[in-house]
């Protein structure tokens, strides 16, 4: 297991063409301008694509679904997070190829991938999103969208592939749309701080697209959401943060949820008017919560290796 914070002299030497070693995690690629326009339309595109083919095999098993309306069953979640893993692995051979750099860049910046900050921050996410859940069900109960609670054959299936798709999905996002997108987007600006805010708002603008939700609530959190995980790489110099809370937050809300479906699957309605109003407000506190214990944590280090 890796947990050095340099990167070995053959993975500095393969990366070195393509990045720029006075810039942050997120915006340190060098790529020319037409290359970054190839990359951001790809993206969306290319995640698209993939899902349509992939769920054939769900539509083929268990018919059409409602697409205003689409059930969360063991198969549709086990095909989101091989669909988005499939869609991160294409996304970083094509940006590696276009910024001349290593696939590791992808995932971290003058260090090598720490799969220590992973198991950190996968611990202290999950703290806080539980506590955040459980604040949620007692200030604004109406907003959880939760039914009896059952442990059924159905709840135990949704459970037991959510433990796999549900990574898959949220590590895929994160690689997409932090590890790929953000650095793409930031390499049009010389100016740090700038190429920053454009990532964040480039990122966070797809990232909310292709969650494909009218309501403004929902759009206003995929978007704190999307820029909160953009600084956490910035502040940790990796995806490790940003992934870990990822699947944190999505795997604990769907298995809460999925125990609360009354043994059923749960479904998924974006529409106007159909999220969490203003209770997505706890989520948002949360999600700048996660930032500030990265922040933290990060300082710490930086005092240790001082000293």
């Amino acid at each position: 297991m890796t947990t050095s914070n340099a990167p070995t002299d053959r993975e500095d030497r393969s990366i070195a063409r393509g990045t720029l070693p006075d810039r942050p995690f997120g915006v340190h690629f060098r790529m020319a301008r037409w290359k970054t326009i190839i990359v951001l339309i790809a993206i969306p595109v290319t995640l698209l694509l993939v899902q349509i083919i992939v769920f054939q095999g769900v539509v083929a098993i268990e018919g059409p679904a409602d697409p205003s309306r689409p059930s969360l069953t063991p198969l549709s979640i086990a095909a989101t997070g091989i669909s988005t893993a499939i869609t991160a692995v294409l996304m970083t051979m094509l940006v590696a190829a276009m910024a001349k750099v290593s696939w590791r860049a992808v995932f971290r910046h003058r260090r090598a991938f720490d799969w220590r900050r992973v198991g950190i921050y996968l611990v202290g996410s999950a703290v806080l999103v539980g506590l955040v859940t459980l604040a949620t069900a007692l200030i604004a109960p109406g907003s959880t969208g939760w039914g009896a609670f059952a442990l059924g054959g159905t709840t135990i299936a949704i459970i037991l592939v959510s433990l796999i798709g549900v990574p898959l999905q949220s590590a895929g996002e994160e690689i997409a749309f932090r590890g790929v997108l953000i650095p793409a987007a930031g390499s049009w600006f010389r100016n740090t701080r700038l190429a920053v805010f454009i990532g964040i708002l480039v990122s966070g603008a797809l990232f909310t697209a292709v969650h494909v939700t009218l309501d403004p609530w929902l759009v206003s959190y995929l978007f704190v959401f999307s820029a909160c995980t953009t600084i956490m790489g910035v502040l940790s110099g990796g995806l490790e943060a940003a992934m870990a809370f990822h699947v944190a937050n999505n795997l604990l809300v769907g298995i809460v949820n999925a125990l609360f479906a009354g043994g059923g699957s749960t479904t998924v309605d974006r529409g106007v008017g159909t999220g969490p109003g203003a209770g997505v407000l706890i989520l948002m506190v949360m999600n700048v919560a996660v930032v500030v214990m990265v922040w933290l944590v990060e300082r710490a280090k930086k005092k240790r290796q001082r000293a």
